[in-house]
């Protein structure tokens, strides 16, 4: 899979505005700095950011993110009250907010669940998935869902989908902004 198509496949729900963030690795032999590059200033122009948070000797950590999604995210009391308890409460933007992430995502001893919030996992299964260290869910699709099953079972189908129509589109040819088009325009026709 090329870096083109990674950013597709993996970012679509979000590129499509169906999703407030995408997190992804790319091996490092499918990275490409200038693609990434190029990716950021395009996506940039849809009101969406492109973050390389880890790289290793392997693999390349990719955040692909709605800033004004996350900025209302970041809003909710709820969400606030959970990140502050992880020591977020200085963070009081997005920018400030993925940067910690990021910087916390360098820690090889543990990963910060929280992303789960700005990926839009509902705060609860993140908390529940952090209490019972990924085990026991109800549901295992997009993320493990430990509350409302019907909710993540329709996100997981909806994310798939966004998935495999932007490849499709993407195969065949068509722009960034066709895909966020036909996107649309196939939503609006369902």
């Amino acid at each position: 899979m090329s870096f083109d198509q990674a950013m597709i496949h993996f970012s679509a729900p979000t590129i499509c505005g169906i999703k407030p963030a995408n997190l992804f690795s790319v091996r490092k032999e499918c990275f490409s700095t200038h693609e990434f590059i190029r990716w950021k200033k395009t996506l940039a122009e849809q009101g969406v950011a492109v973050k390389l948070v880890k790289s290793s000797n392997r693999i390349f950590l990719v955040l692909v993110y709605n800033t004004l999604w996350i900025e209302r995210l970041l809003e909710d009391a709820s969400v606030r009250s959970y990140l502050g308890g992880k020591g977020y409460k200085d963070c009081p933007d997005v920018a400030k907010t993925v940067g910690r992430i990021a910087w916390r995502m360098k820690n090889p001893s543990c990963f910060p669940h929280e992303v789960g919030v700005l990926l839009g996992y509902p705060v609860l299964d993140v908390q529940e998935f952090e209490r019972n260290k990924g085990s026991c869910c109800n549901y295992c699709g997009c993320w493990k869902s430990y509350s409302d099953v019907k909710l993540a079972a329709s996100c997981h189908c909806r994310f798939k989908l966004c998935s495999f129509m932007c490849d499709k589109w993407f195969d065949e040819g068509y722009s960034l902004s066709g895909i966020i088009e036909k996107y649309k325009e196939a939503v609006n026709a369902a």
